[in-house]
């Protein structure tokens, strides 16, 4: 049995059509990419099941594009945890108060020893700083701290009682 293995030159649409999918799939995307806008969406058309994670930040974002009034009630939720600790005459004590694991720390404060004027009072503030998970000050510039840590001396004649604070982004 013979089999015919002529080889038959392609058509013109043939040719045209081929061309046209090697330029679709080659620049499709990247055209898509730089023509679509979000005024192109119709809203609430992008799930958060579509947006990869920390895909949207401030480097993302335009300046001023996302403003409190553009917000939907509710779309940013901050929270408080503090931790209180009571410092003997003559040592120093520390408090560490974390966020909730994945939420970020956007801020931090000591507070809670009466001001240098009340008698009997001498206590120096030693550190008040975001720290990582094991309480250190982040060191290089991608280190994400989980909480507020806060140290304090006391070389008064009573004990001092003090609060570190630590405002939490519900991520």
């Amino acid at each position: 049995m013979k089999i015919n293995s002529r080889f038959r030159r392609p058509s013109a649409a043939m040719v045209v059509a081929s061309t046209a999918l090697v330029v679709a799939l080659a620049g499709g995307g990247a055209y898509a990419a730089t023509q679509i806008s979000g005024n192109d969406l119709v809203n609430k058309s992008v799930k958060n099941v579509k947006i990869a994670n920390q895909a949207i930040n401030n480097r993302t974002l335009a300046s001023n594009s996302v403003l409190k009034s553009t917000l939907a009630p509710g779309a940013i939720t901050t929270y408080l945890r503090y931790q209180q600790v009571t410092v003997p005459i003559g040592t120093s004590g520390s408090a560490f108060p974390k966020c909730d694991s994945g939420d970020d720390v956007t801020g931090g404060g000591f507070g809670g020893v009466p001001d240098a004027t009340y008698t009997g009072y001498n206590a120096t503030v030693l550190y008040s700083r975001p720290a990582l998970a094991n309480g250190q000050a982040p060191t290089i510039s991608n280190q994400v701290p989980v909480g507020w840590n806060a140290s304090l001396e006391n070389s008064s004649t009573n004990s001092a009682n003090f609060i570190v604070y630590v405002v939490c982004l519900d991520a």
